[in-house]
């Protein structure tokens, strides 16, 4: 498995904030009243989250070698507030999202971006905020050794497969409790 049809669980309206935060609240409730049966979710986030550490710092170098030079903001408010999957995996995990400003333009700079770029902790980013690779990202990472390169291809694999367990293990859950209906 590599990773998982997120479009499973219901979509997260993100002009909706309040229902955004409903859904939050109910995932929250789940994850309190189903702790023991949702053991194998949790283990297989923190699968995730320890690929995650692994991955950072190496993204981060990465990130100081191409990001300060680049006069193009990638990281725009659309791509900044989670989806379904991402809030699992936060529960999962015991963290606590962030606040989100859900009325913001989608196209403007991210409410996280700050002066050291983003002010959030990578593990609590969106998905799609974290596997994002610019294209000068890419190519420096693929003019670097070459050594260099396999290992982000194989992280980035890495973080596609154990994101895909923990969501499929979650959807057994979910399946199983007729919340799918």
């Amino acid at each position: 498995m590599k990773g998982f049809d997120i479009t499973l669980f219901p979509m997260l309206n993100l002009n909706d904030p309040m229902g955004f935060y409903l859904n939050l609240e109910k995932l929250k409730k789940i994850f309190e009243e189903y702790q023991d049966d949702l053991s194998e979710v949790k283990i297989s986030a923190q699968k995730y989250k320890t690929v995650m550490d692994k991955h950072d710092p190496f993204i981060q170098s990465y990130s100081a070698k191409t990001c300060p030079y680049c006069g193009t903001i990638c990281c725009a408010n659309r791509h900044g507030v989670p989806d379904f999957g991402d809030l699992i995996i936060f529960l999962a995990l015991d963290l606590r999202a962030p606040h989100y400003n859900l009325v913001q333009d989608e196209r403007a700079p991210c409410q996280f971006i700050g002066e050291r770029g983003c002010k959030v902790e990578r593990i609590l980013r969106p998905y799609r905020c974290t596997w994002y690779y610019c294209d000068p990202m890419l190519v420096q990472i693929e003019i670097d050794k070459p050594s260099e390169y396999r290992r982000f291809i194989k992280e980035v694999g890495e973080l596609a497969e154990t994101r895909g367990e923990t969501l499929y293990k979650f959807w057994e859950f979910w399946k199983a409790k007729g919340y799918d209906k």
